[in-house]
């Protein structure tokens, strides 16, 4: 008989936004009738829970105290009290050290929602702040303004947070001046940076205006350099933290553990010895899609995750021809993407703007 494992990390989809901006291809709900709404989508959220139980049963998995919980969409903090109050009554217990992370959107908070989740336990929030301009925010067709910006900020100084920051965003008339948004940023003292390159959804009627591979390479690059310069990590493609403030729940992901996940569109992964359990809720029901992952297809996605941190790697832990793999880094190192260190290899920014081609040049040589 097979023993089980332990799920202690959890994704909630909230596709509710108060505008449907037009880059943007996340699964999503324009916020038109709050309370009904709301109601709706807890009501989808108890129901897929009871799914969910069987989905870990058949996958040799249960419940354990969460370590990491994360409500992302979306706009999660419109779920308000209402989601509060939902998540209480799943019976889900959270871990003493728990990292609990709530999505909170400028101009998409009140106060009493934020008290309800503090209550819960929400310790971390993610702010869509996504430009510290007005300008590039009206470009980027976002529903709130710089004002509503600052006020979220104030309201969050002192927390652990973090605001997702988007380069390659179109441009009109008028060149971005990213390092002047950042050190206003900084100023409301975030502990986290997540910072995205523009991919919009097809048929983006802006996409003549945004800048070229070459000019949003170099604006990566000249940020990777500012924010390291003023104490953050890189320790990730998109993502930067104060030391001790790294996302433990993103980590899971680029690790390949566990993380269950509820919602629609939501995605979740249970690992398996020699092969790993995804499954994709459906909008329309509390019903999931399936998909089972060869051995093969995992030691690809791993391959992909790990080269994207700066954890150092070892052609043992990526499953790769050893004498191969290091006739392939010296020559990397020799461009400059990546660092010798300890019995590893660590890559450097410069490899993760040209990240693709460097996965395709290590295929070959998989084990």
């Amino acid at each position: 008989m097979l023993s089980m494992s332990s799920v202690t990390s959890l994704y909630i989809h909230v596709p509710f936004c108060r505008h449907l901006c037009n880059y943007c291809d996340f699964y999503k709900q324009k916020f038109e009738r709050p309370s009904a709404q709301r109601e709706e989508f807890s009501q989808y959220i108890v129901s897929s829970l009871k799914r969910h139980e069987s989905i870990l049963s058949e996958n040799h998995h249960s419940w354990a105290p969460l370590e990491t919980l994360y409500l992302g969409g979306g706009t999660a903090s419109l779920w308000d009290v209402e989601g509060a109050r939902c998540f209480a009554s799943l019976g889900l217990t959270l871990a003493e050290n728990c990292e609990a992370t709530l999505e909170v959107d400028p101009g998409a908070w009140t106060e009493q929602g934020l008290q309800a989740w503090q209550k819960l336990g929400i310790n971390r929030y993610s702010v869509g702040t996504q430009s510290f301009d007005p300008h590039h925010l009206s470009l980027l067709d976002r529903a709130h303004s710089l004002d509503d910006t600052k006020v979220l900020l104030e309201r969050l100084k002192g927390e652990n947070f973090s605001v997702d920051f988007l380069l390659g965003a179109p441009e009109k008339n008028q060149n971005r001046d990213v390092i002047g948004e950042l050190e206003l940023l900084l100023s409301y003292a975030p502990k986290h940076l997540s910072l995205y390159i523009l991919q919009p959804a097809a048929g983006y009627k802006l996409k003549s205006l945004i800048p070229d591979d070459e000019i949003t390479s170099r604006e990566y690059l000249r940020v990777s350099e500012f924010l390291r310069a003023r104490g953050f990590h890189h320790y990730e493609v998109s993502n930067f933290a104060l030391p001790g403030y790294e996302s433990r729940h993103n980590q899971r992901y680029w690790e390949s553990k566990s993380v269950a996940a509820l919602g629609p569109t939501g995605v979740g992964y249970l690992e398996h010895k020699q092969s790993a359990f995804r499954y994709k809720w459906k909008p329309s029901s509390p019903e999931v899609e399936i998909e089972v992952l060869s051995s093969r297809e995992i030691g690809l996605e791993q391959l992909y995750l790990r080269l994207r941190t700066s954890q150092p790697i070892t052609a043992q832990r990526l499953s790769i021809e050893p004498e191969a793999f290091q006739r392939r880094v010296e020559k990397w190192q020799a461009r400059g993407l990546c660092e010798p260190v300890g019995l590893g290899w660590r890559m450097k920014p410069e490899a993760w703007v040209i990240l693709d081609s460097l996965v395709e040049d290590l295929f070959d040589i998989m084990i």
